[in-house]
């Protein structure tokens, strides 16, 4: 009844100019309004359970009316509503797949340094078995350090190149250089190369080595 009450007055303000068989005054109207909006209010404070079950029953209904008639905005906000997620979903996925790609590629870029003294194939192919299956890394120093009046021999060279065939998913890198090998030459390579010493490897020394293991801090052994 109070709608009915707010279309007439709707109908005045829209479409004074319509014609219709029956007129109703604005005060007649109000009046209308205020006494059905009264006998609402008197009802509902008289009998609040009546007024409970009346919404369990009217806001369900408002609620489907509202969505049929705003349907396409409703449609529209959730389109937009999922395409704000996406795009933090898919910034989360681009930032989280670029983090994980940067931490995987630092550790392949890992180098490894052995220490080796004309060891045999034998020797450096234990070496490469044991990068291969417990490190990550893909790159390999193999540092020889010669004295002065000291050159390669050219087995430990051919020896290198048959490895750098035989493993082909790891870059070996043959150094050599002049010097003694000691836990000096140990630091200035780590700082120099920006490798920690406990990513360098040495084979067993002889009775004749003159340093304990834990003065080359932190040098690996393989035996």
């Amino acid at each position: 009844m109070v709608l009915f009450g707010f279309g007439n007055v709707l109908l005045k303000v829209k479409r004074a100019r319509l014609p219709r068989p029956e007129r109703a005054g604005g005060i007649a109207l109000l009046i209308a309004i205020t006494a059905v909006l009264a006998a609402l209010i008197g009802n509902a404070m008289l009998n609040p359970v009546y007024l409970a079950v009346f919404l369990e029953y009217f806001i369900p209904t408002i609620g489907i009316v509202a969505v049929m008639l705003y349907r396409t905005s409703i449609l529209k906000g959730l389109l937009y509503l999922l395409k704000h997620i996406s795009d933090k979903i898919h910034s989360i996925v681009a930032f989280g797949n670029q983090t994980l790609t940067r931490m995987i590629n630092d550790i392949n870029r890992q180098e490894f340094v052995f220490f080796t003294k004309d060891d045999n194939v034998a020797v450096l192919n234990k070496v490469m078995i044991y990068v291969t299956d417990n490190e990550q890394t893909r790159k390999l120093k193999i540092v020889t350090i010669l004295s002065d009046d000291d050159s390669v021999s050219p087995g430990l060279e051919q020896d290198i190149k048959v490895l750098d065939r035989a493993y082909p998913d790891i870059n070996i890198d043959f150094v050599k250089m002049h010097g003694q090998f000691g836990p000096e030459i140990i630091a200035k390579l780590s700082k120099e190369w920006k490798i920690p010493p406990n990513f360098m490897f040495i084979g067993s020394p002889g009775d004749h080595f003159p340093y304990k293991l834990a003065d080359l801090g932190g040098v690996r052994l393989i035996i």
